[in-house]
């Protein structure tokens, strides 16, 4: 008697070949049909995954301080990630008690007094610009009236008061997470205690699924990466808290009015190269200059005196040559990431850059070799 698969391969269905596909068609047919319940199921894994990703994320911050602490000082691992997480639960703490609060009463009596520097400002604008001849010669008169003046600064209150909610909304929905988070700090201790092992299995992922050759270049491509984001982003960070903390002392020395949410503007700010000191700088004198125009100058020269410090010493001596890559690439790279992600494209620009132009370098270097050929 003639097997059911004998059948099949003496007998051959038209077009048999064709039923994955179409099954397959079948299944994407039906995610896109219930593409809103797809995407709540996503979702929803993802939300039961956020201690994960917290602790990934942790483990990915903490991994330099802990190797740092193993290597200089040869203590246990387990000891190095105590000492890791005493500085993160004290920095913590700090940013409860004292900075958020500082920065919450700073922004509040900012809205408060916003009033008065409104009056402030179009009286100035009405007295010593609006009668100027100058003024009227260029044309500015019929563009920059006191009623548009007035309706930009109208918009002032309502910019801050927005400031001001998501600050709150921002601390609210972080620790409305606490248990999450907990967990990922949980889970970020086995992750940096057994790093190795992790990195192991992915190798073996990585060395199961391509050719050896591909493999080695995909294991060292992200050995890579990870070396140009980790350095930079984690430098960068310690730099501009520093940045930030020196801001505020300098400020408050010099009684400058909201120093602390001017030496956060000025320290977040100092994560984006070049432009990022000069972004900082200004509300910290438009703020100022509305207090006092002799204490705005002083100000100004103090953030650019830091800003110096930060250019010619700070920064190179925590950061080195993290990315070498020239100042070109990186204005470019601020300018198309700002334009395609904002603020975060900037932040991400110079990692971004970097890798870029280490795959680019790479494969030119490649097809030069193929036709050995020396270009000096």
């Amino acid at each position: 008697m003639q097997g059911v698969g004998g059948f099949f391969m003496k007998n051959k269905i038209p077009y048999l070949e064709f039923l994955p596909i179409l099954v397959i068609g079948l299944v994407l047919f039906k995610l896109v049909d219930r593409i809103d319940d797809f995407g709540l199921l996503i979702l929803s894994g993802l939300r039961v995954l956020q201690s994960v990703f917290w602790a990934i994320g942790v483990a990915y911050v903490l991994n330099p301080l802990m190797n740092f602490l193993e290597k200089k000082f040869k203590i246990p691992r387990i000891l190095a990630i105590l000492i890791c997480y005493i500085i993160v639960i004290g920095l913590i703490i700090t940013l409860i008690t004292i900075v958020i609060p500082m920065i919450y009463e700073n922004v509040r009596d900012l809205i408060i007094n916003v009033e008065s520097y409104q009056e402030i400002a179009v009286n100035y604008f009405e007295e010593n610009i609006t009668s100027t001849i100058w003024y009227s010669d260029l044309g500015l008169d019929e563009y920059l009236t006191m009623d548009t003046l007035s309706k930009h600064l109208v918009d002032i209150p309502e910019l801050l008061n927005s400031v001001l909610n998501g600050l709150v909304g921002f601390v609210g929905a972080f620790f409305g997470g606490t248990f999450k988070i907990i967990i990922g700090f949980i889970i970020a201790v086995y992750l940096l205690l057994d790093k190795e092992k992790f990195q192991v299995g992915m190798k073996k992922i990585v060395y199961g699924f391509f050719k050896e050759k591909q493999a080695d270049l995909t294991v060292i491509f992200f050995g890579d990466v990870n070396k140009i984001f980790s350095r930079y982003i984690i430098g960068k960070t310690i730099d501009s808290a520093i940045i930030g903390a020196m801001c505020f002392v300098g400020l408050a020395i010099l009684q400058t009015p909201y120093a602390a949410l001017l030496a956060i503007i000025v320290g977040i700010t100092n994560m984006i190269p070049y432009f990022g000191p000069f972004i900082g700088m200004v509300p910290a004198i438009i703020l100022t200059l509305f207090v006092s125009p002799i204490k705005a100058v002083w100000v100004g020269l103090f953030i650019l005196a830091l800003q110096q410090f930060d250019g010619y010493y700070l920064g190179p001596k925590i950061l080195g040559d993290s990315v070498g890559v020239s100042p070109f690439w990186i204005i470019l790279g601020i300018i198309v990431g700002g334009s395609m992600m904002g603020v975060l494209g900037m932040l991400l620009a110079v990692p971004v850059v970097a890798v870029l132009q280490m795959v680019f370098t790479r494969a030119v270097d490649k097809q030069l070799s193929k036709k050995d050929i020396i270009v000096e």
